[in-house]
């Protein structure tokens, strides 16, 4: 069983059933993919994200080996390595799989508008919807917020569902399942800089996350991949990005841990506004630049040799925003000149990873421990094996790395 449906989920779910293991691939969104899914581009070549991981989503769809079980977590597992008993408890999807046909009739009847989860909440998408447009299975769900499932007021999507595929009395299923092994690939979470409170995030409209700048600037997020401000969808031509939001910190709702990727996110997002706008100005606030991998140094000379970018080393912070223009000012200091505020039209902060949000619920279930910093604690000599005989680790559980790295560890686990 693999646990996480991510890039490094996929990968060893992928490796196990070539090598002939049947291969059980429980996710708990509605679709495979991760937060891979939602990138537009990948450091250091700049290639499309979901190019490289939608063939492996259909892979993993279409191998005899691999059963997908989606919207589904772990409940307990009992036993020992080469006989564990898993308890699963899968959501109801309100959607009969083995009837949809992904035609979405249901989606364009649906009165009731949400935000949109996979666009970072930056756009609104329907109750019912497919979580993108490559998902595996490609099958609509039912957000919490419909009508029926509030108050049980409206049937309009399954009286336009020509093939009866919806099911809007469907319960949570209990599924009990005998594997061998696990691999636990649940990837990590951004850090929420609204823990900070002094960035402004979640208050000022022209101050968004990295993860928000990708969905931005890509040709499936919410403005078909215009960089557009999100207070009044006006082209930002000053952009501003602070390094190592949540990382790298020992003050109180930080972590004291460098993220590993962060420096080479934030150039490729400085190369790919260039390639948007090539007149856009982009300043860099950095502690320093950490570029460590294959051709890294490269990449990061790459955007700093482009026109009208400024790397500045200093500790930035959010100083306020301009009531008429929505603009956003930022103070900070340098040896040369002191403490100086500059204006912005939007920042980007780029923010470091942090273990699962239910990793210690998770650690509790499969009986493993944690590390110091809330990632798996794994074996010094083996990485890839957590304190629980059987249970395996890849990804970004072990600790923060970069895409490459997490298709290593699934290999390896």
């Amino acid at each position: 069983m693999v646990v996480g449906g991510g890039i490094s989920g996929i990968q060893a779910a992928l490796d196990l059933a070539c090598s002939g293991y049947k291969v059980y691939l429980v996710e708990k969104a509605p679709t495979i993919g991760g937060k891979m899914a939602q990138l537009d581009k990948t450091f250091p070549t700049n290639d499309c994200s979901m190019c490289i991981e939608s063939p492996k989503f259909i892979e993993c769809n279409r191998h005899p080996n691999i059963e997908i079980l989606t919207l589904a977590e772990v409940e307990s597992v009992e036993g020992e390595a080469g006989d564990f008993g898993v308890t699963l408890i899968k959501k109801p999807r309100y959607i009969i799989e083995s009837k949809c046909k992904g035609c979405t009739t249901c989606s364009e009847y649906c009165p009731v508008f949400v935000p949109d989860p996979f666009n970072q909440n930056l756009s609104m998408n329907k109750a019912v919807h497919i979580y993108f447009a490559q998902a595996v299975p490609l099958v609509p769900y039912i957000d919490a917020s419909c009508h029926y499932l509030q108050d049980r007021k409206c049937t309009i999507c399954e009286g336009a569902c020509k093939n009866n595929a919806l099911d809007l009395h469907q319960t949570a299923e209990k599924i009990e399942i005998k594997v061998g092994a696990i691999v636990l690939a649940p990837g990590y979470e951004v850090f929420d800089p609204k823990l900070r409170g002094d960035y402004g995030y979640g208050k000022l409209q022209n101050v968004v996350t990295s993860l928000d700048f990708e969905r931005l600037l890509c040709a499936t997020g919410p403005f078909e991949g215009e960089i557009l401000r999100p207070s009044d969808k006006k082209h930002p031509h000053n952009i501003a990005w602070i390094h190592c939001v949540g990382s790298r910190r020992v003050t109180p709702g930080d972590n004291s841990y460098c993220s590993a990727v962060c420096c080479a996110y934030t150039q490729k997002q400085v190369i790919l506004t260039k390639d948007h706008d090539a007149e856009a100005k982009a300043t860099i606030f950095h502690n320093d630049i950490r570029s460590y991998g294959k051709g890294f140094e490269r990449f990061y000379q790459r955007a700093e040799n482009l026109p009208g970018v400024r790397f500045i080393r200093s500790y930035a912070s959010i100083g306020k925003e301009i009531p008429e223009s929505k603009n956003i000012t930022i103070r900070y200091s340098t040896a040369e000149d002191g403490v100086k505020e500059e204006e912005f039209d939007l920042v980007v902060l780029s923010v470091g990873l942090s273990p699962p949000a239910d990793a210690k619920v998770m650690a509790g279930k499969f009986g493993i421990a944690l590390d110091s910093r809330g990632f798996c604690k794994t074996n010094p000599v083996n990485p890839m094996e957590t304190s629980r005989p059987g249970i395996f680790v890849s990804g970004a559980f072990q600790g923060p790395m970069d895409i490459p790295e997490s298709v290593v560890t699934a290999s390896g686990a």
